[in-house]
């Protein structure tokens, strides 16, 4: 329903397509237009040959990086497959590296998750917020038997986050469902969407018949205020948790949207040695971010300032080396170029694949950029 929405509001089904072929899986990505509740909607269904085919999040991860996918798509679909799998691991009591997919590990699966990430790269999603999800009731089959409503997995993800509790007898969130939401929005779940100008809505149908609302799924495109100009500083002094937290948490809000985030080393009262944990967010993400923060580090607060920035115009320019693509970044200022630099995730997997020096890389695909720029 997330991949069905998402086309709906504007991404190409044959560009993400293209896109997942380099999964390496055999699949076909089937759509039609369906009328639920008298609104038009679009229905996916992904066909594949495979047959009770069983995966562990190491197996998809390491199909997912080697995909080479756009921007941040790997990195969103990562953490959704390992929140399932932590939460899978939680209540079958194994290590979530070990734990093996049944349902979720099957094609359609993942073709569904890392597809709404493509999707939303080519929307040029850079944040993404969600309602509290809603909560049915019942039992659903699974590979294990019947599951209640919610399920198990389902509720270990989403601990923490805002949900909503409904009467419908059928299970309205999925664990991937439920996973794949709290990747894109850091699990900070808010019943208002941010200010934005209205750019496009599109409709995802589900196949279950509900009782109390029309089984669709909204995807609504647009433009945040303030994503341009002004944007919020977030600030909280962090002096009990790990480096290795702290890094964990920066990592999360880049995925959840924050435009930049880093740590910075304070010393506070007595002397004690502690981390300035701060944050760049647009306007509409101050208040989803800054809960995901205190969630993530433990912090009770977080101070939160405007700031105004002067921003280049930029876009991302695939170049072709003798060993691979690299994307490379341009910056530019009254319609001239004055900053290229390559795709750091990029040049970093060129080295290692074909035994290069990283700066060997640099070079290349800055120079790549030149050719390719002189031909124009």
């Amino acid at each position: 329903m997330t991949l069905a929405a998402l086309a709906s509001a504007g991404a190409s089904l044959a560009e993400v397509s293209r896109v997942l072929e380099k999964l390496g899986v055999d699949f076909e990505i089937e759509a039609k237009t369906v009328e639920i509740s008298g609104v038009r909607a679009l229905r996916v269904a992904v066909e594949h040959p495979e047959q009770h085919v069983r995966r562990t999040f190491r197996d998809v991860r390491r199909l997912i990086e080697a995909a080479d996918l756009p921007g941040r798509s790997a990195e969103r679909a990562i953490v959704a497959f390992r929140l399932l799998a932590e939460a899978e691991g939680s209540v079958h009591g194994r290590e979530p590296e070990e734990v093996t997919f049944h349902e979720v590990g099957a094609v359609d699966s993942i073709v569904d998750v890392v597809g709404s990430c493509v999707a939303l790269e080519l929307l040029g999603a850079r944040t993404v917020s969600c309602g509290p999800l809603p909560m049915g009731m019942g039992t659903v089959p699974s590979a294990h038997g019947p599951l209640p409503v919610p399920g198990p997995a389902t509720l270990a993800i989403l601990e923490g986050s805002r949900v909503r509790w409904t009467e419908e007898p059928h299970e309205t969130t999925t664990p991937t469902g439920a996973a794949l939401m709290a990747s894109l929005t850091g699990g900070a779940f808010t019943e208002a969407a941010p200010p934005m100008i209205l750019r496009a809505t599109g409709y995802g149908a589900g196949r279950t018949t509900l009782h109390h609302a029309p089984n669709l799924l909204r995807a609504v495109v647009g433009e945040l205020e303030g994503a341009t100009g002004e944007v919020e500083l977030l600030e909280a002094n962090v002096d009990d948790a790990s480096g290795e937290l702290l890094g964990a948490a920066v990592e999360k809000l880049l995925v959840a949207g924050a435009l930049d985030a880093w740590l910075e080393p304070i010393v506070m009262k007595k002397g004690r040695g502690a981390y300035k944990f701060c944050a760049l967010v647009g306007l509409g993400d101050r208040e989803r971010l800054a809960r995901l923060l205190m969630r993530e580090t433990g912090t009770l607060g977080v101070r939160h300032n405007g700031v105004g920035r002067t921003v280049a115009e930029r876009r991302t320019v695939e170049v072709e080396l003798p060993y691979g693509v690299c994307r490379v970044k341009v910056g530019s200022l009254d319609g001239k170029d004055f900053v290229a630099a390559p795709e750091y995730a990029d040049a970093a997997r060129l080295a290692r694949e074909n035994g290069l020096p990283l700066p060997r890389v640099y070079s290349d695909a800055r120079a790549a950029l030149r050719e390719q720029s002189g031909r124009r």
